[in-house]
This record gives structure tokens, C-alpha cells and sequence, in this order.
């Protein structure tokens, strides 16, 4: 399950550098998501947003995630998948059982795949 492991400062989202509205749409559509929760269970489809955020290291992905979760005071739950310690089932407890009003943030998601035999 999760666990608190650390506490951070908020960032700022003017601490970082990127296209223009790159910022203003995500956190615009996040925050209509976080307010249409009643039209999913309406309709039976999982209450659940997926963002994927590409580059190469040190880029700024996780800043930006660390910025945008301030913007909205969520908190932010780190799964870093390249131990290789994780199969799918526990993966989906995981998902399943998140805090409320966090943002899980999947690093290294390429890893993944790595090794996975094809069937």
C-alpha cells in the first residue's frame, strides 16, 4: 500500500520553462475532470485520467507533475517501475487503493516493458 515517504515544497508552476499553454490546458483539463466524477459513475466508466509525459531524462517531466499537483493542492504518489519487483495484480492494487486526490506518478514506464515475453 502507500505510504508517506517525504514532504516537498509546493513548485511553482513560473519555475517551469515550456511551450506556450502547454500548462494553462493540462491544469484546465484537470480541473475539469476532477469536477465531472458524477458524470463517470453515470455512466459506468472508471473515474480515471492518464497523462503521458515524453522527453528524455532530466527534462523536467516530474517538475512539471510537481508543479501542476501544487497548482491544484494534490498530492503526488511516486511508483517507480523499473525495480522489476511489480507484476500487473499488484500494479492494479496499487492503482486501485490510491489516496484520494492524488496524482500517481508512473516513473520510468518504459521500463515496463523491458524483458516481457510476447504470446
Amino acid at each position: 500500500m502507500w505510504e508517506e515517504c517525504q514532504q516537498k515544497r509546493p513548485r511553482q508552476m513560473d519555475s517551469i520553462v515550456l511551450d506556450s499553454n502547454i500548462a494553462e490546458t493540462v491544469i484546465s483539463d484537470m480541473k475539469r475532470f476532477m469536477d465531472s466524477s458524477e458524470w463517470y459513475i453515470s455512466k459506468g466508466v472508471p473515474y480515471r485520467r492518464g497523462y503521458l509525459l515524453y522527453g528524455p531524462p532530466g527534462t523536467g517531466k516530474t517538475s512539471f507533475v510537481q508543479a501542476v499537483a501544487s497548482a491544484l493542492n494534490l498530492n503526488i504518489c511516486y511508483l517507480n517501475l523499473s525495480g522489476g519487483n511489480l507484476d500487473d495484480d499488484g500494479l492494479n492494487v496499487l492503482l486501485n487503493n490510491a489516496p484520494m486526490r492524488s496524482v500517481i506518478l508512473l516513473e520510468d514506464i518504459d521500463a515496463i516493458f523491458v524483458d516481457r515475453n510476447s504470446a
